[in-house]
Order: C-alpha cells, then structure tokens, then sequence
C-alpha cells in the first residue's frame, strides 16, 4: 500500500488527542478534555466505514469506552488486534503535540508511535479491502482499548470478560507495542504497593517525646534491598529471568522541626512465570512488618482483576508457537521477552497465541518527540496483509 496513504490514516488519528486523564496538563487541556472518549468515537464511525459487520462503544469510565468492531471473514478462525487509544503526556515536549504533520519521512506526534500507527495501518487496510469488495480469512475483532499508560490496563481488565460472556474463543491476539517487529512472547508481572509507617509526632527539640516514622522505615528499605537480592540469586525458569524489587518512592516529614508521624514508599515486584500475585502480595507485607518497629500498613496500588488477584501474573508462552514464529519469519527477526508491562498482562489464557508487537522501538516511547517512520507503516502494512491473508 502507498506510504502517504498510510502515513495519512496514523496522522488522522494522531491529530485526535487521548492522553489518559493520569497524564493529563494544561497543555493537553488547551487541544479539549482528557481522555479517549473523542478517540474511541471516531474509530467506532470509522469502524463502520469500513466494513464492520457489529461496532461496540464499551463504556469502563464516564467518557473513557473501549470500542470493539467485527469484521467477518472467510473462515471460523478468529484473531483479535488490541490497540491501546490512550497517550502519554505532552507537557514535556517540544514539538507541536497532536499536528500528525508528515515530514521528513514520518509522521509527527503523541501516540504515532505509541500505538496509533498499528491502528492506523490496519484502518487503512481494511478500508481498501472494504473498497474491493475482499473479506479478511480469519474474523478479525479489532479493539481499541482506554488506560493502558496509566490506571491499571482498566482497558484490558474491561475487555477479557466482555469476550468470556460473549462466548468467543479467540484463535490469535496480538497486543500493539512498540517492539521493533520483534514478536514479544513474555513479560514479567508487576505487583505495587504503597507502605506507610505511622510514628508519633513532636517537636524536633524533644525527639524523645515522638516517635519518627522516617527512622522506623530505614529497616525496611534494608529488608526490601536484601529480598531483591535474594530474587537475583534464584535461577530464572525462562528467558524472563528471575523476579526483582525496587523502592521507586518515598515521602514523609511536614516539616523541619518536627519528627515525622508519617512516612510512605513505594515498592515494584516484578513477577515472573511461576509467582503468584497474591501470594508476592503477601510476603512483601509479611517482610514489611517483620522489619518494621512500629505499625505500618501495606496496600496494593493497583486494581485487582475480575478474578480477584492484586495484579495480574507475567505471561510467556513458548518461542516456537506458530504465531511467534510466523512473526519472526515475515519481518525477519528473532522472537524475544520485554522488561515493560502491556495489555498481554490481562490476557494470558485468553487465546490459544498471544504476541506483543509493532514497529518502532519502546526506547523511543514517551520522549519530548514521537514519530513513526513511514518504512515502518509499509512494512507493519504488508505483515497485517499476510496476517490477514485476504481472497
């Protein structure tokens, strides 16, 4: 297909801001409201032109729906492409955030590369199929999916039982990121809590008379830095490796004379295959209070799945499934696992084969610039055409 016009369907889309109300700023907020509302109507009419035999607006927030489109094929085979439709900030960058201006062989602006681009290209596909009068082999469900940047995957966490109670049985999914053509079949899970060691506050003058909340949670920070090393030693069963922790946060204290009642971190377990996410939960709560002198509470920061669980497990399926490999094959790469979380972190089970992938590089994501390449829409372009496999 010709670079323009895919390099036309990404800018389309570009030019419709949706950063997720998480990320959002007076910057994002000159250009209208936050969120993917505006997004995920255009690409319902959208839908719809182009053939879609069943469009769904799925609302999960007030103003923020997942949108879902049905385009029938020629066999029972059904695969399913989940596109994320909310952004990143914009407040940092240095380019104009939502033009989509084409230029210098790119198209320009937040989302093109993270992930508006795989929607657009595969808008742009079927629309000349649609014009052709050729139907997809497989039934395609093409999603669009609200808050994977920031949120807790709401968008995914919505959509899995929206297939469970429809009843469908999904042959292929493949979950838009950058990936370089690298088909991704394993991340690790992320378990996130917040603990917060409650002291009692007086006068800096008379520490005696308080009890500091800062001090109490120093043996914390060493028991949590001794299980992170601890996991560094346990041998990892998959390309993956074995699961680690970090202390990303800390606050505490009101003030420079006065010992602290109150001091909070934050605390990431990344989880490999194996782990259970509650039971990670509760080890890190047991080694929080073991270390800690005084009370403290341990909460989750993230929301729990429909199946209860605190966060959702890694997902890894085997290098040589037919999906992986067929991947690797048409772009001529080598099948690999990802550090970053995706929506694949809510779908593990969902379907038979379950690929992360796209153009573009992650290292590029989230800059004060964004752009897709237009090679890359035309290479994304004929590996969905052969993914598809129209007649």
């Amino acid at each position: 297909m010709d670079g323009l016009a895919l390099a036309e369907a990404v800018a389309e889309l570009v030019r419709i801001p949706s950063v997720n109300p998480l990320h959002t700023g007076p910057k994002a907020e000159e250009h209208g409201p936050p969120g993917e509302g505006a997004v995920a109507h255009h690409l319902a009419e959208r839908f719809d032109r182009c053939g879609a035999v069943e469009v769904v607006l799925d609302e999960v927030l007030p103003g923020r729906p997942n949108v879902y489109g049905r385009f029938p094929g020629r066999s029972d085979q059904l695969v399913v492409l989940d596109v994320h439709t909310d952004t990143v900030a914009v407040e940092h960058m240095t380019d104009p955030p939502f033009d989509g201006r084409i230029e210098h062989g790119s198209v320009w602006g937040r989302g093109a590369l993270d992930s508006k681009a795989t929607m657009g290209v595969m808008l742009a596909l079927l629309d000349a199929m649609h014009r052709d009068g050729l139907r997809p082999d497989p039934t395609l469900l093409l999603v669009g999916s609200i808050s994977e940047e920031a949120g807790g995957l709401l968008g995914a966490t919505r959509f899995r039982p929206w297939v469970e109670q429809q009843g469908l049985r999904i042959d292929q999914l493949l979950v838009a990121e950058p990936t370089e053509f690298r088909p991704v079949h394993g991340l690790k899970g992320l378990v996130l809590i917040e603990v917060t060691t409650r002291g009692v506050a007086a006068h800096s003058a008379r520490p005696d008379l308080g009890v500091n909340a800062i001090d109490a949670m120093t043996p914390v920070l060493a028991a949590f830095a001794a299980e992170h090393e601890r996991l560094q030693a346990v041998p990892g069963a998959t390309e993956l490796g074995s699961g680690t922790l970090s202390v990303t946060r800390i606050s505490g204290g009101s003030g420079g004379n006065v010992i602290p009642d109150r001091c909070s971190i934050t605390v990431g377990r990344r989880i490999v295959p194996g782990e259970d996410p509650g039971e990670v939960l509760n080890e890190l709560a047991a080694i929080a209070c073991a270390a800690c002198p005084i009370p403290c509470d341990v909460v989750s920061l993230l929301p729990t799945t429909p199946d209860g669980k605190p966060a959702s497990p890694a997902f890894y399926q085997r290098p040589d499934s037919r999906l992986v490999q067929f991947l690797a094959r048409t772009c001529g790469t080598e099948p690999t696992v990802a550090p970053f979380g995706t929506n694949a972190l809510r779908y593990s089970g969902l379907a038979e084969e379950l690929v992360v992938f796209g153009p573009g590089s992650i290292e590029h994501a989230h800059q004060a610039t964004e752009r897709i390449d237009i090679p890359d829409l035309r290479r994304l372009a004929d590996v969905l055409t052969s993914w598809l496999a129209p007649s």
